[in-house]
């Protein structure tokens, strides 16, 4: 365990903090060609970005670009990558704990081509994490907790991982006394996160579709599934639509549709800047709707820059007014998320 974090007797005195869990991080590589032809030799057209990525610790990353008291807690593999990311781990300034694990840490690779405006992405399989490495996650976990911080579980699980991980973490979590926010990716993971009752879980609308079995097109049918997942005593549920710059909130006292602005640039960390917009409204007591609203003005800085980049409050004060939050009160239930302009943009 590599620790940079304050000495544990100030922990009484610290401020209430946001805890990132990061289980499967990456080292992001984004490069920017001009009509990438595969098959061929391809020169790049402006300095390849390198990244400390993983969606646990990009909330982090932006978080602290915004303010907030955070701690990211990070596995990474004991290989040549693992000790890179490590290094540019340390140029940050906010505490985190890095944990070793035996194996390797992924490195994704995104090519920007601007002449044709899409990306290609390159994912590369992660290593499985063992019983012992969730031990010490946990451990360390509970640890770092003071009452009342949230703590927020964030990525894809490793490949091979139990998929009730973030459920029993989430456990551990809350009994220690904190809020818990799930961004879990789909399948049996995000279900078994759902049973875990988090405070806020982060889904698209495609996860949605996986969940019920059903297409979820339309606002109304975006609403009735998130309906649903509070049925299932979730408290809050924000969605991302998958085409559009959109997402929905639903809460305990209300529900409000988001709209930001597209912007021209990738959409890496879109996700992790409108989920740590949205908490750091809240973590300063901001209403639902200007959480939301900062949310989405995270959401469009990020995606106009290239790669994980992540904007502070004087980036991101223009964009604030291009915001539009909506009560769904106000919105037609049978209508559909506009169709996405052709731009570069990938997955989140």
């Amino acid at each position: 365990m590599i620790p940079y974090e304050n000495p544990a007797e100030s922990r009484l005195t610290e401020p209430k903090k946001l805890i990132t869990v990061t289980l499967n991080p990456s080292l992001d590589r984004t490069m920017t060609a001009h009509y990438l032809s595969p098959g061929y030799h391809n020169r790049t057209t402006d300095s390849t970005r390198l990244d400390p990525a993983g969606r646990g610790v990009s909330i982090s990353r932006a978080l602290h670009a915004l303010g907030v008291p955070t701690h990211a807690l990070i596995l990474v593999g004991s290989d040549p990558n693992g000790r890179a990311y490590e290094a540019m781990m340390s140029e940050e300034h906010f505490p985190m704990t890095i944990l070793r694990r035996a194996g390797r840490t992924r490195s994704n690779i995104t090519i920007i081509d601007t002449g044709h405006k899409h990306e290609t992405v390159l994912r590369e399989d992660s290593d499985t994490i063992s019983r012992a490495d969730r031990r010490l996650v946990s451990d360390t976990l509970i640890e770092l907790i003071t009452p009342g911080d949230t703590v927020v579980f964030a990525g894809t699980l490793p490949d091979g991982a139990r998929p009730d991980t973030y459920a029993l973490l989430t456990s551990l979590a809350q009994a220690a006394g904190a809020s818990v926010a799930i961004n879990a990716g789909g399948g049996e993971a995000l279900a078994q996160s759902i049973q875990a009752r988090p405070m806020l879980i982060y889904v698209t609308q495609r996860q949605l579709e996986g969940l019920f079995n059903i297409p979820v097109r339309a606002y109304g049918d975006v609403l009735s599934c998130a309906s649903k997942l509070r049925e299932q005593r979730v408290q809050r549920v924000l969605v991302a639509l998958q085409e559009a710059e959109q997402a929905f909130l639903v809460s305990e006292s209300g529900a409000w549709m988001v709209r930001w602005p597209a912007k021209t640039g990738t959409h890496s960390g879109r996700a992790e800047a409108l989920i740590a917009g949205y908490l750091a409204g809240r973590a300063n007591q901001r209403p639902y709707a200007e959480s939301l609203r900062l949310g989405g003005a995270m959401a469009a800085y990020t995606v106009s820059q290239v790669g994980h980049e992540f904007g502070s409050l004087r980036d991101v004060e223009t964009l604030v007014g291009e915001v539009e939050v909506v009560p769904v009160e106000q919105i037609d239930p049978l209508a559909q998320p506009a169709a996405a302009e052709p731009s570069i943009s990938g997955q989140d």
